[in-house]
């Protein structure tokens, strides 16, 4: 293990002190490497991820002159990459390279879901240069329209008629590469809207074998917006609720051919049962590791890394003070303006919370996932769930928004 290497793709969490803290060495590539990186790892290269063949022949090279055992990141961008490393490395323990594509692409997924006939959900690709009226034909209003492969619900209208869809094909349009410099699918998705509460689904699946380790209720804003505002852990399900999303999240697993990955699967609960959303290969964001480890004691992120070397849960060092339930709440600005807030506010149910802006900084309206104010986390007891004491805090935090004409 002292020489062992493991490769790193543009880490976005604390993947480096995941690997170190298991005794492997590291290999850094990410475009630009900051001064305290350098240090951090043992190689740090500098390189084009969106230049896969280089990156390909560089990481052969290595392969030459080092021990490499992984490839791995959490940044779903880059996931696909690293499967691609492990595959021509021809590394033990990875994701399949086209299983990676499928949990990138919605469009993927969902062709690949509907022809095995896994929770069909009807839906339509699309060009700027389609047809509407005919593509439309035997799909009933309201419809999700959005992009194939962007990420963090950027760009996801619900279109009440065709005149609705024109101008949301016509802001995807606009978008030609994602945040990491990626270019668009030119295919963009039209969808029947899925109505119900939304849950995501926390797994992993190694050897073909997938272990949901819990479900996480989702608190969403309705749409336009679609803002996630909340998770609670674990979700209060009927058991015949439960019974059927952890059995489609199991067969959608085994149809997009996903292995040797923790994954994060977003489900609604219909009148005609659960239906996929989307399925991520990489831990859930937005703290869902944290809630997941208070009340299991599983570190989602540790056992992402674990399973790349064929290691599973029963590997890791279980957390033994659990709860019984735990939430987050994020805050959100209703209106453009400068933000205000008791930075010292205090509550014994406040287990951590954060700030992403400072007191008296501007801000714009919160409209996605990236503008949020911050978040707190409580956790539950016996007697009390986390879901009814974070309501309870989330009326004693102030925060007020003033706009311009009111300073």
């Amino acid at each position: 293990m002292d020489n062992q290497y493991v490769i790193l793709v543009s880490p976005r969490d604390n993947e480096v002190q995941l690997v170190q803290q298991q005794g492997y060495k590291i290999i850094l590539l990410r475009k630009e490497i900051s001064f305290d990186e350098i240090f951090d790892v043992d190689v740090p290269i500098e390189i084009d991820l969106n230049n896969e063949e280089v990156v390909l022949e560089k990481c052969l090279e290595l392969a030459e002159q080092l021990d490499i055992v992984s490839a791995f990141t959490m940044n779903e961008y880059r996931i696909p990459l690293a499967s691609k490393i492990s595959e021509i490395l021809q590394l033990t323990y990875y994701l399949p390279h086209e299983a990676s594509l499928r949990c990138r692409n919605k469009k993927l997924a969902r062709q690949k879901l509907n022809e095995a006939g896994v929770g069909e959900v009807q839906y339509r690709l699309v060009t700027s240069e389609s047809n509407l009226e005919s593509e439309l034909q035997g799909m009933d209003f309201p419809l999700i329209i959005k992009p194939s492969n962007d990420s963090g619900s950027k760009n996801v209208y619900l279109c009440k008629n065709e005149s609705e869809i024109s101008t949301a094909i016509k802001h995807i349009v606009q978008s030609k590469e994602n945040i990491v410099g990626q270019s668009l699918d030119t295919d963009i998705l039209i969808e029947e809207f899925l109505d119900g509460p939304e849950f995501s689904i926390e797994s992993v699946t190694i050897n073909g074998q997938t272990t949901i380790i819990g479900i996480t209720k989702k608190l969403v804003t309705p749409y336009p917006l679609s803002i996630e505002v909340g998770h609670d852990f674990p979700a209060k399900l009927h058991a015949n609720e439960e019974k059927e999303i952890r059995s489609l999240v199991e067969q959608s697993l085994a149809v997009l051919a996903v292995d040797f990955a923790v994954t994060h699967t977003e489900v609604k609960l219909t009148k005609k049962g659960p239906r996929i959303v989307e399925v991520n290969a990489r831990p859930g964001g937005d703290e869902i590791p944290h809630l997941v480890k208070a009340v299991t004691g599983i570190d989602l992120k540790s056992l992402a890394f674990l399973v790349t070397l064929g290691k599973g849960i029963d590997s890791l060092d279980l957390s033994s003070s659990t709860v019984p339930s735990t939430s987050i709440r994020f805050l959100l600005a209703n209106q453009e303006g400068k933000v205000y807030f008791d930075k010292h506010f205090k509550s014994p149910s406040i287990k951590e919370h954060k700030w992403y802006v400072n007191n008296g900084e501007s801000v714009k309206r919160t409209e996605s996932n990236f503008n949020r104010l911050g978040y707190f986390i409580v956790y539950g007891d016996e007697q009390h769930p986390s879901c009814s004491k974070v309501d309870s805090v989330e009326k004693e935090l102030s925060i007020n928004i003033k706009n311009p004409l009111e300073i």
